[in-house]
């Protein structure tokens, strides 16, 4: 009966040290472990993190991320992240932004060293709210051809980059720096032309809004077409009425989020 103990005591023993060994075990830098998908919701948005996997010093993911209010979402990957055991580590991908009851889809990249874990979380605190609702900045008329090539709107600094009048349409590309302490706000989509004869003229370009943060900087073209015996464009001047283009609103931080990520072993 002693020797059976102790072989019973033996073999349990090697099990758990097999067992030890074999989660000690790291996985070599080329081996690719791939995680469950998972999803967060919160009465602003819902994230959706798919086809996440780890090799060596990397660790990635598609993030989507589902805005279900009427503002905007600032997504800032630079305050995500990744967490397992002791090991900490920041993304450094640029801000994004989700406009109101939209979605948008990015990838998250993590770059460490033996990134490649059985679970790992992902801490999301950079995410804010802006008021789609912001106060306008009222900015003057541009004339085309131009006067002059600068203008201001509230906070917003602004530059003509290059402008092409011709019979067919009017091409104008701005640059503007926002230099408030709140988030500045272009919508391109907003801008018109006032034709020869008076007529208004919208920006036929689509365009995504913009969100910019202090000191920030971005540019977009307006794209004004022909209309029929409104004038020539390219013989008379034209001018661009920017009214709603221009916002100015707060940054609100939402509460912080975080969402575990498990390996799937059935996943390839």
């Amino acid at each position: 009966m002693k020797h059976l103990l102790l072989a019973s005591a033996l073999l349990v023993g090697m099990n758990s040290f097999a067992q030890k060994k074999e989660k000690d075990k790291k996985p070599k830098d080329d081996e690719k472990y791939v995680y469950a998908d998972a999803t967060i919701e919160t009465d602003d948005y819902k994230v959706y993190v798919i086809d996440a996997v780890a090799v060596g010093g990397q660790a990635k993911f598609k993030i989507k991320v589902f805005n279900k209010t009427n503002d905007y979402l600032l997504i800032k990957p630079s305050e995500f992240t990744y967490v397992a055991g002791d090991k900490k580590v920041n993304s450094r991908d640029k801000t994004f932004t989700v406009p109101p009851n939209d979605e948008e889809i990015e990838v998250i990249d993590f770059k460490g060293s033996e990134m490649q874990a059985e679970t790992f979380t992902v801490e999301m605190p950079g995410i804010y709210k802006a008021s789609a609702g912001g106060k306008i900045s009222d900015a003057p008329n541009f004339d085309i051809p131009a006067s002059k090539n600068e203008f201001t709107a509230g906070n917003f600094s602004c530059m003509l980059k290059k402008a092409d009048a011709t019979t067919s349409k009017t091409v104008g590309r701005f640059e503007c720096v926002y230099t408030g302490d709140g988030v500045g706000i272009i919508n391109p989509n907003k801008a018109i032309l006032v034709m020869p004869n008076g007529a208004d003229n919208p920006n036929s370009k689509k365009a995504k809004t913009i969100i910019l943060e202090k000191a920030k900087n971005d540019d977009f073209t307006l794209v004004f077409n022909e209309v029929k015996d409104a004038g020539d464009m390219q013989k008379k001047a034209t001018t661009i009425k920017w009214k709603e283009t221009f916002r100015e609103s707060k940054l609100l931080k939402l509460s912080p989020a975080k969402i575990v990520l498990i390996k799937d072993s059935g996943k390839k």
